[in-house]
This record gives C-alpha cells, sequence and structure tokens, in this order.
C-alpha cells in the first residue's frame, strides 16, 4: 500500500476525490450556508485532476491496475455522488421524495456507467465512448449550477425542469449513444478553422459575460453532439442504403442451359 501512495498518478486521483467529498460539504453547507457556486468550482477542479492522472501515468510509466480501479472508484465520489448532492441541494430539493429519486438516478446511472466500462474495456483507446461518460456528466452539473449561482439568483424557480436535467443525463450515461473521445479528433484544416472560430465565440462571450456561461456552453454543446450524430449518421447509413437498392443491375449473368 505504501507503493500506491507514493505513486505520482494516484496523488492527481486522489486530488479529485478530495475536490469530490469537498464539494458535497460545500453543497450540504455543513460547515455554515450553502455555497453551490464553489462547490461546483471543486467538481470542475475535479475533472482537471481526473484528466491528469492518466497523462501522468504515461509519462512516468506508473500506471497500474491499482490505479485504474482507484480511478474508477474516484469517479464515482466526484461525478457520480458528489454532482447528485449537488443536484438535490441546489434544486430539487423542494420536490421532497421525487427529488430524491431524481439525485439517486443521476448516482445508479452513473454508477452502472463505469461498471459497464469496467466490465468491457480491452486496454485500447476508443474513436467513441458507449454513451456519455460520468465526468462530463457530472461536468455539465457543475456548469449548470454556476451558471445559475453566478447569474445572482437565489432560488431555483423551475426545479422540474433541474429534475429532467438530472434523468436527462442519467439515461444518456447509460445509453448506447456514441460520443467522440479525444482519438476521434482528427479534424482538417477547415474543421480545425471552425473549431477556433467556435472556441474563438466562447472565449468573446466568457469576457463579456461570465466564464460560467462558457462553461455551460461547452459541457451543453457536447452533451447535445452525442444524439445530433447519431441521428446524422443513421440518416446517412439508411441514404447508402436505400442508394445500393437502386443501383441499375448492369451484370447480366448468362442462361443455365441444363442440358450442358
Amino acid at each position: 500500500m505504501i507503493r500506491h501512495f507514493l505513486n505520482p498518478p494516484n496523488w492527481f486521483t486522489s486530488a479529485g476525490m478530495f475536490c469530490g467529498l469537498y464539494a458535497i460539504v460545500l453543497a450540504t453547507g455543513v460547515q455554515g450556508e450553502p455555497n453551490f457556486y464553489r462547490a461546483a468550482v471543486m467538481v470542475l477542479f475535479a475533472c482537471i485532476f481526473d484528466m491528469l492522472d492518466g497523462r501522468v501515468a504515461r509519462i512516468t510509466g506508473r500506471g497500474t491496475e491499482f490505479g485504474i480501479q482507484l480511478d474508477s472508484l474516484a469517479d464515482m465520489i466526484s461525478f457520480g455522488l458528489a454532482p447528485a448532492v449537488l443536484l438535490y441541494a441546489w434544486g430539487i430539493q423542494s420536490l421532497g421524495t421525487l427529488g430524491l429519486v431524481g439525485a439517486f438516478v443521476f448516482v445508479l446511472c452513473g454508477a452502472f456507467r463505469l461498471a459497464r466500462f469496467n466490465t468491457e474495456a480491452d486496454g485500447t483507446k476508443q474513436d467513441f465512448t458507449q454513451g456519455l461518460t460520468i465526468t462530463m456528466a457530472g461536468g455539465t452539473v457543475a456548469a449548470a449550477v454556476m451558471a445559475h449561482a453566478a447569474s445572482g439568483r437565489v432560488g431555483v424557480e423551475h426545479p422540474w425542469n433541474v429534475w429532467m436535467l438530472s434523468m436527462v443525463l442519467g439515461v444518456l450515461m447509460v445509453s448506447q449513444v456514441p460520443y467522440r473521445s479525444s482519438k476521434s479528433m482528427r479534424l482538417s484544416r477547415e474543421s480545425m478553422t471552425l473549431l477556433a472560430l467556435g472556441f474563438g465565440v466562447v472565449l468573446a462571450v466568457a469576457m463579456r459575460y461570465r466564464i460560467s456561461t462558457a462553461f455551460i456552453v461547452l459541457m451543453g454543446g457536447y452533451v447535445v453532439s452525442g444524439p445530433l450524430e447519431a441521428v446524422f449518421r443513421r440518416r446517412r447509413v439508411q441514404v447508402v442504403d436505400d442508394e445500393d437498392l437502386n443501383l441499375p443491375n448492369e451484370i447480366q449473368q448468362d442462361p443455365i442451359d441444363i442440358d450442358d
């Protein structure tokens, strides 16, 4: 265990776990009044540490099976439990039992998402992920809470909207909807130009309004991209199949003479 504690990638995983725990403390207000904005910031910091631990493991060559399992457990705390508590305390607590159900669905789907990934992962990076990752789901919750808190509003006026957000994110996590991973981002020069312009617009929005708006645009755009791409790919496949059915029969076969 001492070797695992001294392994650098596990430091970053542990830091993300701490961010998730502290987000719960801030959201529940056990140290005083709840601070939803800072709780959401802690979840986003956990996202950063989650991205760094794998890169540190590859750079140092210290990746282990123990670290992989630890990372999965940390994800459950930082992006499953912490965002669910944040959702409940911030937006759906007023719904009573149904609010608790909404928060539990988010946690449950996140756990199933991680279990599916752990059992099906073969160690290779895929171009697409199966369903929305729990990291992006938790980050989307954090971005929504940040944007709401930064606007100066105290309470949530429409808790059912927050409840629906919890349910939609949960369903997307356990769905078959393909989401692009970083490995699939092989873009042409034209695509890179459009992407740079898009980031420029997001940066302008962040500078003109607030950084939380930029986060919700980025996170929300990624969440929507999966279902949209799935629809477009299905339509493209259907068009190709229809074109194949309408191809002229250019190859004529000679009739077979039974006597021969």
